[in-house]
């Protein structure tokens, strides 16, 4: 499933008690205080496995100081009762069954446990109905990160928003879906993908052509998330790297498995972060973590 996923309905309105006002929620300093903790990991495997037709908000939870607070949604399978771990970031919607939707979900690896166990989770106005109500699983306990997810749970909102625009860009790559893979990648002639045999593409458009190539065949993208790293270079650029295992093949030939090193540079423009480059690179050395 893409993490990316349009969801018929009316635009809502924020529920009472839900809109950026100050009553039900803790102020931007407290929630920034007592951010909730994640996973990378588990924000990964949630953006594949997301089914936004079959799923509501229950909750929101604020991160950041205004202005620049971020706010993420809790949401609860309304087939299943499983409560989703990490928050998401998008645009509300009135269902059909008077409950409240999502679209254009991006997954954040941060804990809605976490945030519930914190008491910056908001609920009020969050109509869930009976039948979902009955069905809804116990929150699931707040693991404690280590080694590397340990760090990355300690991410700010920029980083944050930078893992939530990596995860779209595999899901749209692994579903080979145009629209959500030009939606992150930065609309420049700038713009390059230095491949891993040496060449080198520039611009958006011919970086799109070259994907579009590629997906006529076998290609999957397998990032290793225990090894991945952010970092920030400057305010509103940021470099994250990590091994990933590429699987590709020609049209009706047996595909290869690789690994190798991702990197990508993004950049923070009005219309949110982009990946402006992304530098392909051999990794013959690498080996899985034992365990995987």
């Amino acid at each position: 499933m893409l993490l990316c996923i349009g969801h018929g309905g009316a635009l809502a309105e924020p529920p009472a008690g839900a809109a950026t006002g100050v009553s039900a929620s803790p102020s931007p300093s407290d929630a920034q205080s007592s951010a909730p903790k994640g996973s990378f990991l588990s924000s990964l495997k949630q953006a594949f496995a997301e089914d936004l037709d079959q799923e509501v908000v229950r909750g929101h939870f604020d991160v950041g100081s205004s202005p620049d607070t971020h706010r993420y949604y809790c949401l609860v399978n309304i087939k299943t009762g499983k409560r989703e771990a990490n928050g998401v970031a998008g645009q509300l919607v009135m269902r059909a069954d008077k409950m409240t939707g999502i679209k254009g979900a991006a997954v954040a690896p941060l804990s809605c446990a976490d945030a519930e166990q914190k008491g910056i989770l908001v609920t009020t106005g969050y109509v869930l109905s009976a039948s979902v109500s009955s069905r809804v699983t116990p929150p699931a306990p707040v693991q404690t990160p280590s080694g590397a997810a340990a760090a990355a749970s300690a991410a700010g909102p920029a980083q944050t928003e930078v893992m939530a625009v990596y995860t779209r860009f595999i899901a749209g790559q692994n579903a080979h879906d145009r629209a959500v893979v030009s939606e992150v990648l930065l609309d420049s002639k700038d713009f390059v993908w230095a491949q891993y045999g040496g060449n080198s593409i520039w611009g958006y458009k011919e970086a799109m052509e070259a994907f579009e190539e590629a997906w006529k065949g076998t290609w999957k993208m397998d990032p290793q998330m225990e090894e991945l790293r952010i970092a920030s270079v400057s305010p509103g650029v940021a470099v994250l790297i990590t091994p990933l295992l590429s699987t590709e093949g020609d049209p009706g030939k047996n595909p290869s498995t690789i690994p190798l090193r991702w990197g990508g540079v993004f950049m923070k423009t009005k219309s949110g972060w982009r990946i402006s480059s992304i530098f392909i690179t051999p990794f013959e050395g690498w080996r899985a973590p034992k365990g995987s």
